[in-house]
């Protein structure tokens, strides 16, 4: 029971307190770049999260929906409360694209910042966006793009039934650990890049040049030391001799 609160916790974050509701956790994979690819939400009414990160501008990810006549439609996007998303400006902010039954699409592009915090799990967030309407019978299809690498979040529907069989997810039972995860890695293209020494490009005589000529300069200086040295020690059996006459 107590992991059980654990989890319901930290996958209640989506959403202000306010109006919390705990959704199921899914996580997008790097290969899940269009709807088609992506899983196949049963119902669209059931709550569920979806995390994911698009790792450079123009990435994408995306999934699918289904929907019965008449039911709610509602979609929430949010970011983490952290660099670099939250100092992002407002055209490199991820946006989504939803696309009916009919094949209408539809823009839903950031219009706030509403931050709250989760305070049981400490992670905090942004609200982006919100489409709240009246669903079509059918399948949508709902694309996350972006103008810059960032981490997103997607809620979906507000019932709560955790466990809803999922297709095409291969991490279904990865929870709350892969939650967590999520929130403390930041997106490839926003992570340091490792310092690294440059080794020299094949074909590059710069380097080995510059290697020769100081050993040049370093056998014509031991050189002149050892003319010195011998130099020094012909005047100085020169001058015993002269001493001895």
């Amino acid at each position: 029971m107590k992991k059980l609160l654990l989890f319901i916790a930290a996958i209640s974050v989506v959403l202000p307190t306010s109006t919390a509701k705990a959704h199921d956790p899914i996580i997008l994979t790097a290969n899940q770049r269009t709807p088609p690819n992506g899983p196949l939400l049963p119902d669209g009414t059931i709550s569920f999260a979806l995390y994911g990160s698009l790792e450079s501008a123009g990435d994408t990810r995306g999934f699918r929906v289904e929907f019965n006549e008449g039911d709610a439609l509602a979609l929430s996007l949010l970011i983490p409360d952290l660099p670099p998303e939250n100092s992002l400006d407002k055209p490199s902010l991820p946006y989504l694209e939803v696309v009916d039954p009919d094949g209408i699409a539809t823009q839903v592009l950031p219009t706030a910042r509403v931050s709250f915090a989760e305070p049981f799990t400490g992670t905090n967030y942004v609200r982006l966006a919100e489409l709240v309407g009246v669903a079509k019978t059918g399948l949508y299809s709902i694309t996350i793009a972006g103008a810059a690498a960032t981490r997103f979040t997607v809620s979906i529907g507000d019932k709560e039934m955790f466990g809803t069989p999922v297709e095409n997810v291969p991490n279904r039972s990865i929870g709350v650990t892969g939650v967590m995860a999520w929130y403390e890695t930041p997106p490839l293209a926003a992570q340091p890049t490792p310092q690294t020494t440059a080794s020299p490009a094949v074909g590059d005589t710069s380097t080995v040049g510059a290697s020769r000529s100081s050993r040049t300069l370093l056998m014509i200086e031991i050189l002149f030391v050892a003319i010195a040295v011998v130099g020094s020690g012909w005047q100085f059996a020169r001058s015993r001799r002269r001493s001895n006459r």
